[in-house]
């Protein structure tokens, strides 16, 4: 929880290290549009940033694996300690954090890095939530890596290099680049990263874009879907007859199976487009949140307590009022 997080580096602040928000994404638009030989899928998505987030710390430390009682991985070229509060993420080699890291060393190397680094996660964002909470925190580490490393890869680069981690892993570096530009000032073609994008092939196709500034409520009925799963009961399903030059939005293939599957996401859905006085209500990516759009943000905030009313009684709701395409 984000009051209880106890930082890992209190012992020691001197140590050498960036501190960046891994902000979570939202889909205003997600076409399935086949299936490839290689068992990936191939969407059409405007993806756009939240002003909700993780904290990612990548602090430099020794190689001394007696010295921190933390999970961690040793990547042969980089021992990697993961440290966090949370009880609903992996600590294993299955973390995208640990996955991330591997693939910025397998795009660079280890020239320009310590022996080892703590990544410390102050885990504010639910998992298999469908806002691409891990795929954030990967995007963190690379980005943080190639601080550390002096910025030896650029923004392309790094988008490159994430595909291999995950479908979400792209975009979520070129946003995250974007809203963390301040302390990223010198990473080489910060400039073309924005907020606002339109992804297609598998995720890796990225195209900035015209921001859809909108207030948000985003609610997450407590209840987690597997991105596999709902994948693959679209090649049941079926596939949407789109190309990339689609650019409809507020439609997302991924409902037809989630809300079918899963009763809270889709009560929770029903009840924000019922009660609610937003100007859109569409689930993101696979689900299970469901996020109501506002132009208006004093409707938002209205909303925002009328909601916590409306659903009281659901156990593991959560909830916040936010931003998108800032």
């Amino acid at each position: 929880m984000q009051g209880r997080h106890l930082p890992c580096f209190k012992r020691n602040n001197n140590m050498e290290g960036i501190t960046l928000k891994a902000h979570a994404k939202i889909n205003l638009s997600l076409r399935i549009t086949g299936k490839r030989p290689d068992g990936y899928h191939e969407i059409v998505s405007f993806m756009q940033g939240t002003g909700l987030h993780d904290v990612v710390t990548l602090k430099k430390c020794s190689g001394n694996g007696t010295k921190y009682n933390f999970p961690h991985c040793n990547l042969n070229e980089l021992l990697v300690y993961l440290c966090t509060a949370s009880k609903t993420m992996p600590t294993d080699r299955s973390n995208l954090v640990f996955k991330g890291a591997e693939a910025f060393l397998k795009a660079h190397g280890s020239e320009g890095l310590p022996e080892a680094v703590i990544v410390d996660i102050d885990k504010r964002l639910p998992v298999a939530a469908g806002i691409a909470g891990g795929s954030g925190n990967a995007a963190a580490v690379m980005l943080g890596l190639n601080a550390l490393a002096g910025y030896p890869l650029s923004l392309r680069d790094l988008m490159d290099a994430g595909t291999a981690v995950g479908a979400d892993v792209p975009f979520s570096i070129f946003m995250n680049a974007y809203r963390n530009r301040e302390v990223l000032a010198s990473l080489k073609g910060i400039d073309e990263a924005s907020d606002s994008a339109w992804t297609s092939g598998i995720g890796e196709i990225i195209e900035a874009a015209p921001p859809v500034t909108r207030t948000v409520i985003l609610a997450n009925p407590g209840t987690g879907v597997s991105t596999k799963a709902a994948y693959e009961a679209m090649d049941s399903i079926g596939y949407s007859d789109v190309d990339r030059e689609d650019r409809s939005l507020f439609v997302n293939d991924m409902e037809s199976y989630t809300l079918m599957e899963h009763e809270k996401a889709a009560e929770l859905k029903q009840i924000m487009q019922d009660k609610l006085n937003a100007d859109e209500v569409l689930m993101s990516g696979s689900g299970p949140s469901i996020v109501a759009y506002y132009m208006d943000s004093d409707k938002a905030s209205g909303d925002m307590e009328l909601l916590g009313k409306l659903t009281g009684e659901m156990p593991g709701l959560r909830m916040w009022l936010s931003d998108t395409g800032k």
